[in-house]
């Protein structure tokens, strides 16, 4: 009997323990599936991430097709709309050694159709003068490396042909607490311009036209400041700066040239605009202090001055202070004829 009840108590024990391990089989196999399951969901999941993703970086990439077809279309319409300034084919010739707001569209011209190696600055360098020689060779010109009439011509044919518009810095009044610089003088008023070389004259705040000039051969020696014109005068004698003989007016090889205009430092005749004899000077750091012009330049500026007219001269580091900025404001240009 005894031996009866054990033996059935560990068949009781026995179907317990494959019960059990049944159960556990079960939840394992369960778990599993779950867990393959969740796998199953997570992997639906990044797929549809990823699908959404690359959809949206679709997306992306068609707005920015939209956007750069828009950038384009709007430049066509602007260079459209917009009158390509050229060069002045008989103004200043460049060659190596000038310094002129012309040289720095000339090097912008230059790099728009590719050349490289240029400083985007105001001075006619060795490599521009070489880049000048490679692009009148393969335009048929004689490379002397100097922009004349015919080189200025074809780089105006070029501008127009494919479009190249090359903006000219303007004189821009900067504002004091949004409000008008009201130190700008009205009516007719002279800019000049130490580290371009160039004159402007402005009438109420608009530039009527812009003249090449020479300027001193050392920065010191053309002072800067406001002043004004106080003594005007047609073929002026020239007294020989202390160191030459003296050479009287309207003579062909006075400095001074056909016309000056004193500006009121040691009474009107130390500093001045005037002409000259050296036509080939204009453009280039050269005079003793004075501002040098084309005679036929001077000449057309001395009939629209009048004494008293505000001449202000500086870099355009010291024209800032004076609320005279150079860059550029829009895509209009100014009518630079010099």
């Amino acid at each position: 009997m005894k031996y009866l009840i054990l033996a059935s108590v560990l068949m009781i024990l026995s179907i317990f323990c494959q019960a059990s391990s049944l159960l556990a089989s079960q939840c394992q196999n369960y778990h599993l599936a779950a867990m393959g399951g969740l796998k199953d969901e997570i992997k639906e999941e990044r797929e549809i991430e990823n699908d959404e993703v690359h959809e949206l970086d679709e997306l992306e990439e068609l707005e920015e097709i939209v956007e750069n077809t828009e950038i384009d279309d709007i430049k066509e319409e602007i260079i459209e709309e917009v009158e390509i300034t050229k060069f002045r084919i008989d103004g200043l010739m460049l060659r190596e050694g000038i310094i002129s707001e012309e040289v720095l569209r000339l090097k912008k011209f230059f790099i728009a159709k590719g050349y490289e190696g240029l400083s985007e600055d105001y001075f006619f360098d060795q490599r521009t003068k070489e880049i000048v020689m490679d692009y009148q060779r393969e335009n048929g010109l004689v490379p002397d490396g100097i922009v004349g009439i015919k080189t200025f011509t074809r780089i105006n044919e070029d501008m127009e042909e494919n479009k190249i518009l090359i903006l000219a810095k303007e004189l821009i009044f900067s504002m004091d607490n949004c409000q008008e610089n009201i130190d700008v003088p009205e009516g007719n008023f002279i800019v000049i311009n130490k580290d371009n070389n160039t004159l402007y004259h402005l009438y109420n705040r608009e530039v009527v036209k812009t003249y090449p000039v020479a300027t001193g051969k050392n920065p010191k020696y053309t002072p800067e400041g406001k002043f004004i014109i106080v003594t005007k005068l047609i073929n002026p004698a020239w007294g020989g700066a202390g160191r030459y003989k003296p050479i009287r007016g309207g003579a062909p090889n006075n400095p001074l040239g056909r016309r000056w205009m004193g500006l009121n430092i040691g009474g009107g005749g130390v500093y001045g605009i005037h002409g000259n004899s050296d036509k080939n000077s204009i453009g280039r750091y050269i005079s003793l202090g004075c501002i040098r012009m084309f005679n036929e330049d001077v000449e057309e500026l001395y009939d629209l001055i009048d004494l008293g007219t505000p001449v202000w001269i500086g870099t355009e580091e010291k024209l800032k202070e004076f609320g005279i900025i150079f860059g550029y404001n829009t895509v209009t240009n100014i009518d630079s004829d010099g």
